[in-house]
């Protein structure tokens, strides 16, 4: 049950299920695929961006993804000498519905997949359950272990990744209440001195939660998107004829330095090279 088969072939052999736990010293990205089958992705280690449809999702080790059947997606290798590990479940989907309840609760609470997303973030015990659980799946699968036992606990542990999505669904409405109106402050003041500190006190939160959820949101920090912003308006301010430091200290940059670093760093030009192109 642990091997690399998985990464190269993207087909499931085993009747059931199938359980990897890969960690690679080197990787190459693969392409958009999609399957028939449910797989759940637990993310430990590397430097991976994982795409799915149309949601791109730049993973910290904890993360696991929840990818329904059908659905296109790839990982994207940044550095492919990097250690690359992971742990990866592929449920058949009849195998799924054998192991459910009566009422079908875990298929149902799973087939909303996808309407918030598809990362569910697991931090602290929640992830040293989940990695323990995984690896005595594999175990019990190694040994032999009656079929009864191994499939109560892959329910076990669908029903706590479906319930951990369950609750990101609801983290996700109060999101999408409190961080739209974050982005249309800094769209209002971006030219004013701005700390997150100040920015989460304003809106009653921890910097803690603003950070994971403009991030999970804009799928950018709130100091990146900061930056972006203040330097399409300095931008647009070189076109209409500032000069640089006119357009720096009017777009929020403390000094000219901090401005100058900025640019060049958002638009890999100096601002007088940007000039010169116009």
């Amino acid at each position: 049950m642990e091997g690399r088969r998985e990464d190269k072939t993207q087909v499931m052999l085993e009747e059931d299920f199938e359980a990897h736990h890969n960690r690679d010293p080197y990787f190459r990205t693969i392409e958009f695929h999609a399957h028939d089958f449910l797989e759940l992705y637990l993310f430990l280690d590397g430097s991976v961006t994982y795409y799915i449809e149309d949601q791109a999702y730049d993973l910290c080790p904890g993360d696991l993804l929840i990818i329904p059947p059908d659905r296109m997606h790839r990982p994207v290798i940044a550095n492919e000498r990097a250690a690359y590990e992971r742990m990866v479940l592929w449920v058949d989907l009849d195998y799924l519905a054998r192991i459910d309840s009566a009422d079908g609760a875990l298929q149902t609470a799973l087939r909303g997949v996808g309407q918030n997303g598809y990362c569910v973030p697991l931090r602290g015990d929640d992830l040293i359950f989940m990695s323990a659980l995984f690896r005595r799946i594999v175990a019990m699968h190694r040994r032999g272990t009656a079929a009864a036992f191994t499939a109560s606990a892959i329910r076990l542990y669908l029903l706590n990744a479906a319930e951990a999505y369950g609750q990101l669904k609801t983290q996700a409405r109060a999101e999408t209440a409190v961080i739209p109106q974050v982005i249309r402050y800094l769209t209002e003041h971006f030219r004013e001195p701005l700390r997150l500190d100040d920015l989460a006190a304003r809106f009653f939160i921890s910097k803690s939660y603003l950070n994971r959820h403009f991030k999970a949101y804009t799928n950018a920090t709130v100091y990146a998107y900061l930056m972006a912003l203040r330097i399409t308006h300095a931008r647009r301010m070189l076109r209409e004829g500032a000069t640089a430091a006119e357009a720096g200290r009017a777009c929020g940059f403390s000094d000219y330095s901090t401005f100058y670093k900025a640019f060049k760093a958002q638009t890999g030009l100096t601002p007088q090279a940007f000039m010169a192109r116009l």
